[in-house]
């Protein structure tokens, strides 16, 4: 079970200093879904970033089943196989073929060629993108593309899957799309799912709402 614990972060000194999170304390049950809610400058941003390891905060830790991500872990290890990332923005290399941009997480790893392009195939099928394995990046829908950067995020089986506005660039035929895939993964694989957004009607899906303000927790959960 992931858990924020007590953390904040503040960015500047002295009479600059500006707290972007105020000990904030939450939890993430395995196999459940989270939505981190809140306009703009409200924090959502800063508290991925520390939940990720891609930044530290300032006070407080971040936990695993008990252990800290920063202090008992190597962090960039410990994310590269904990977690998966959808980005709002893709992120794909567009002359490269959809096989080989899922696949790209495991060869960083070292993986071989032929166990990482098997991997990627079973992660393409899990977003019924199998039949386009072989196609050009750049030649796919915004929904397809999203949908390539889910299975990219789950190549390395995560046991946590964060999702930052992933609806933000699309369609609203293609937003309902892969809001519904995410939320069927969850349900036939079990994955653990954090989505960041703005929306509301997105949030109230899941099984659980964190509402920031200001840096800080102001609702409870659902």
């Amino acid at each position: 079970m992931l858990k924020v614990n007590n953390v904040t972060k503040t960015y500047g000194k002295n009479d600059m200093a500006f707290d972007a999170l105020k000990n904030i304390n939450v939890e993430f049950k395995p196999g459940t879904t989270t939505a981190i809610i809140g306009k703009s400058g409200s924090g959502k941003s800063t508290l991925l970033h520390i939940l990720t390891g891609l930044d530290r905060p300032t006070n407080g830790d971040i936990t695993d089943d008990g252990k800290s991500i920063f202090k008992d872990f190597d962090t960039d290890t410990w994310r590269g196989q904990s977690i998966g990332i959808v980005f709002q923005q893709f992120f794909l290399q567009p002359n490269n073929s959809v096989l080989e941009n899922v696949a790209l997480p495991l060869k960083i790893q070292g993986v071989k060629k032929k166990e990482r392009l098997a991997k990627a195939q079973i992660a393409l099928d899990k977003v019924d993108l199998g039949e386009r394995a072989k196609t050009r990046a750049n030649d796919l829908s915004g929904g397809q593309k999203q949908r390539v950067a889910i299975a990219r995020a789950l190549v390395t089986d995560p046991t946590l899957l964060i999702a930052d506005e992933p609806t933000g660039n699309l369609d609203s035929e293609n937003s309902q799309n892969i809001e519904d895939l995410l939320f069927e993964l969850n349900k036939k694989i079990g994955t653990t799912i954090i989505i960041v957004t703005h929306d509301e009607d997105l949030a109230k899906r899941c099984q659980k709402v964190i509402y920031l303000k200001d840096g800080v927790v102001v609702k409870g959960l659902k």
